[in-house]
Parts: C-alpha cells; structure tokens; sequence
C-alpha cells in the first residue's frame, strides 16, 4: 500500500512530460510548415533575382558601345543627320549636356516629346548613383520609353537618349519571361514604376496597366476575378522597373496547403493518441511491478526516437529531391534555353553580313561583328559553365587512364593553337591513373593551351610537361616560360571567373583553372601554382594512383555552384 502513493505520482509526472512532449511536437510542426511557406515564397523571389540579372546584363550590354556613341557625337556639334542615321526602330534619338540641354534630336522628336526628355535634376541623380543607363517610366504622350546612356567627351559628358515604345521592348523581352520556372498558372511580368505592363510570360499587352499591386508598394497577397494571389517583384537597377511574378496560392502552397496541411496533423494526433494508449499500457504494468514499467518505459523512448529520427530523414530526402529538381531544371535552361537566342542573334547577324556585306558601311559591319562576337563569348561562358557545374553531377566510372595518351591526343587537338605561337613542347613520361578519361582530356588541354597562350613576345614559347612518383601518388608537373604572375595571386587564380588580364589581352571566360581544381579534388587530388612576373608559371597537380570512391555519383551541388558563379563573377587570368 505505501508504494500506490509513489506509483500515482510518478504516474503523474508521466503524463505532464508526455503532455509537454507532444506540445513541443504540434509547435515544431507548426513551425515547420511556417517555414515550408517561407521557403517556396523565397524560392519565387530567387527566380524574380535571378531574372533581374539576366535582364539587366542583357541593358548593360548597351553600355559597352560607349566609345562609338564619343565617336559619333562627342563633336562640339552634334549633327541631326547622324542621329537620323543611327536611328533604326528607335522612335527617336536625342543627345543631351549634362545639363539637360539638348543639342541634337533625329526625326520623330516632336516638341511635346522633347518635353519628356530628362531633365538637369534627372540626370545629375543619375550621375549621383553611377549608374551606367537609366530606363524612364511610359511617358503620357505617345507611351514612349526614354533609354538614357551617359557618354564622356572633351566638351563634358554628355547623354544619348534612345526613345522607344513598350511593344517593341515586349517582343524583346517575352522569351526570357516565359523561361521562369514556376507554377501552373504563374504569370511573369515586367513592370515600369508606374504600374505600366512593359512585358509579361502570358498575353497581357504592353502599355496596359497591371491588375495587381502597385510597384514598390510591399503588398504582397491580393486578391483577384480567379481567386487569390501571391506577388513578388525585384528592382531593376538604373530604373524603377520591377520584375514582378504572380502566382496563384493554390498551386504555390501545394505542398503546404489542403490535404498536405492537415495530413501532419493527423498523423500527429495519432500518434499521439497511441503514445496515451502506449501510457495506460504503462501504468498496468507498473502494478505488476518496478522492473517491468522500467522496461516498457525505456522501449517507449527508443520508440519515439526512432520515429523522430524516421521522420527528420524522410524530410531531409524530400528537401534534397526537391533541390536537385529545381536545380536540374536551372541546369536545362543554361544549357538549352540560354543558348538558344544567342544562336539565333549569331546566325542572324552571320546571315545579314553575307546577304547585305556589299551594302553595308564599314560602321555596320563593325556592329555586326560586335554583336556576333559578344554572343559568341557569351554562349562560351555557358558551356564553360556547364562543364564546371557536371564536373561532379554527370560523373563516369573512373578506369585505367594513360596520361602520355591523354596529352598525345590534347597536343594534336591544339596543333594550331601551338603552331600559331610557335610554341615547343616537351612532354616527358606520364603515369597511368585511375580516373575518368574526360575529365583527363579537359584537365590536361586546359593546362596546356593556358601555357601556350601567356606567353611572352620576346622569346620562343616552350612548355615541359613531366611527372613523378611516389608510393601510391603520381605528381604531374605542367610548365612553362611565359609571362607568369605575382606569387599572392596563387590561390586566386583557381577561383571561377577570376582573371589577371583584360579580355583585349587574352582571350577567355575566366573557368578553365577552376575547373581545372574542380577535376582534380574530385579525384582526390589537389592542385597547386608558382610562378614570377615574366619568369613562367608552373602548374603541379597531385593525384592519388588509386582513389578512394572511384566515380561518386552526383551530389546535387554542381548547379548551385553555377548560381553562384553567375553572381560572384569577377574578372581574372583563370581561362582557357
């Protein structure tokens, strides 16, 4: 009788740590479609940034013509006639002073559109900020969208004003829309400051006013005719545009809305339940004895660890699936999507030189050949991309690879590359190594034909190429007597995107010695350099004969890399 009292009260005490168990658990799982919710909303403004990007390099490009425009109308007077032969599918041109004076405008600038001009207040904003273009708001006569490109000259800097109407912009702009991932029934917009639809991903027209929220204004549900709607937008720069997605809430919060909603619930509630019934179970027990309610108590918390333990792994591959989609579908654009309109801007910009070469200007060609030449270098910084990002997620098995082979079959492949430089190269004996062949084969030709490449004018390039080994670990040595580079930039040239030279200098995108590292710590490898100004570089690369692990799989994280390279991108010698 006197163990009843002790028995109760840790019955007691039971129930209240049971009780606070499954509190911890329904506010956990609360929390956890909370954030659920805050991930998808902050996967749709990922996309809106990264379509800004996009966008914006896309305007930025324009920029780079600032040399032509100091040609063109850096004179003391700037000519009507030239502005009227430069003008295309502009509705007009106009340069203005730093003042806000205009000196020149081509036909179709009429007086009441010269009154949208920007003003001398507008442009020293502009010029406060730094910015490198400014795109206005649709004027209210003739919809027409001021473009302002700041220029400098001997007489001040001076601003060339392309006006243009929201139609020809949205023809421009409705593919890249139409390419940002999102749900069923998602809409992708470009908006002006003033609400004004300049293009969208479905059939609204440009010059139309959004039905939505107004820019910049933080509202970011509403409702509309079809039911409820979620809003994001980014900011583009030089501009108060916004890249504005609107999706519906239904397909948005799938995952976290409906049956998905309340399933957990459920499953919490039962589970809870049983744990109550597994208690009562608990508490006859103990009237059978101490030793006994010990055991089933313990086995209770084995149980629920393992459940616990079963539930945060099924998550974690549910997350992880879900990344290596969205990841896998950014992959298929940059592969396919991207490149897509730069072949076609190459193909037509070849196609118009040969069937309109005779009748062209020397300043047309010129502009052809700019433009075939910038889509050329961009559609190699994506496949250069490509392959730094599947270095890991479109691994092979590794097998038996003969090095002396490898850079047998680089040397023919560059044979013009080396002839054109004159180049001598002195390839010793090369080890054969476990790894995957093509890796090999890029790892080698990037090594090489940077050594050819940075060479220096004064003297015949050679390059040696050597190895030697020890125990189970082959060193590769790759060097040259070129131009080299200052010892404390040694680690950063093997960053993406990271050059020592101009692009006038030497050509390249600035990936092939970091994916030259990425290659060669997939293989459990490392990578090294040394070098001196105008002393030659020498490249070492350590591989393990044998590696552990021979042909991981994909990890998911190639294609996140390549988000991040996009947007960390510097300029540096680390190309090929």
């Amino acid at each position: 009788m006197a163990m009843m009292p002790r028995k109760m009260l840790g019955a007691l005490l039971g129930v209240v740590v049971l009780l606070g168990v499954l509190t911890t658990f329904a506010v956990e799982l609360s929390n956890t479609q909370a954030r659920n919710a805050a991930d998808v909303r902050a996967r749709v403004h990922e996309r809106a940034v990264l379509a800004g990007a996009l966008i914006d390099g896309l305007f930025a490009t324009v920029t780079q013509q600032t040399g032509t425009d100091q040609k063109l109308y850096g004179g003391k007077v700037v000519r009507r006639s030239v502005l009227n032969a430069q003008k295309q599918t502009d509705t007009y041109l106009a340069v203005l002073d730093s003042s806000g004076r205009l000196l020149a405008g081509s036909r179709g600038l009429t007086p009441s559109l010269a009154r949208q001009l920007p003003t001398g207040a507008e442009l020293k904003a502009m010029a406060a900020r730094h910015e490198t273009y400014h795109l206005g708001n649709v004027g209210p006569v003739g919809s027409v969208i001021n473009f302002s490109v700041p220029f400098p000259t001997r007489y001040g800097e001076r601003v060339l004003v392309s006006g243009f109407t929201p139609g020809l912009l949205g023809v421009f702009l409705m593919s890249d829309l139409k390419k940002i991932p999102g749900v069923k029934g998602a809409v992708n917009y470009v908006l002006d400051g003033n609400g004004v639809v300049l293009a969208s991903s479905s059939n609204v027209p440009a010059g139309s006013h959004f039905q939505g929220p107004h820019p910049g204004s933080g509202v970011r549900n509403f409702d509309s005719d079809t039911g409820g709607r979620y809003y994001d937008e980014v900011k583009l720069n030089g501009s108060d545009w916004r890249i504005a997605i609107v999706s519906p809430d239904g397909p948005l919060y799938a995952n976290v809305s409906g049956l998905n909603k309340w399933l957990p619930w459920v499953i919490f509630a039962a589970f809870a339940l049983v744990a109550l019934a597994a208690f009562g179970l608990v508490w006859r027990v103990l009237r059978a004895g101490e030793e006994t309610r010990s055991a089933y108590a313990q086995l209770a918390t084995v149980n629920r660890e393992l459940e616990t333990s079963n539930r945060m792994l099924a998550q974690r591959a549910a997350e992880l699936a879900r990344s290596n989609e969205e990841l896998d579908q950014f992959a298929s654009i940059a592969s396919h999507d991207l490149q897509e309109p730069l072949r076609k801007v190459r193909t037509f910009t070849q196609e118009l030189t040969r069937m309109e070469g005779a009748s062209l200007s020397d300043k047309g060609r010129d502009y052809l050949e700019r433009a075939n030449g910038a889509a050329a270098r961009m559609q190699t910084l994506i496949e250069d991309l490509l392959k730094f990002s599947r270095v890991s997620t479109h691994a092979e098995a590794f097998t038996g690879v003969d090095l002396g082979q490898v850079v047998e079959d680089v040397l023919i492949d560059l044979s013009n590359v080396v002839e054109q430089a004159h180049a001598v190269v002195h390839v010793g004996t090369l080890p054969t190594v476990s790894a995957e062949p093509l890796q090999m084969r890029q790892l080698m030709q990037n090594l090489l034909s940077n050594a050819v490449k940075f060479h220096a004018a004064d003297r015949t390039p050679e390059v040696w190429v050597d190895s030697t080994v020890e125990g189970e670990e082959a060193r590769i040595t790759v060097r040259d007597n070129g131009i080299g580079f200052d010892q404390r930039y040694a680690a950063r040239i093997f960053r993406v995107f990271e050059r020592l030279h101009g692009r006038s200098d030497y050509a390249g995108t600035g990936i092939g010695l970091a994916l030259c590292r990425k290659i060669v710590e997939r293989h459990g490898g490392a990578i090294a350099a040394e070098g001196a100004p105008g002393e030659g570089a020498t490249f070492t690369v350590t591989l393990p004969l044998h590696p552990t692990g021979a042909g991981g799989g994909s990890s998911g994280q190639g294609d996140a890399v390549l988000v991040g390279a996009i947007a960390d991108a510097t300029s540096g010698r680390s190309d090929v």
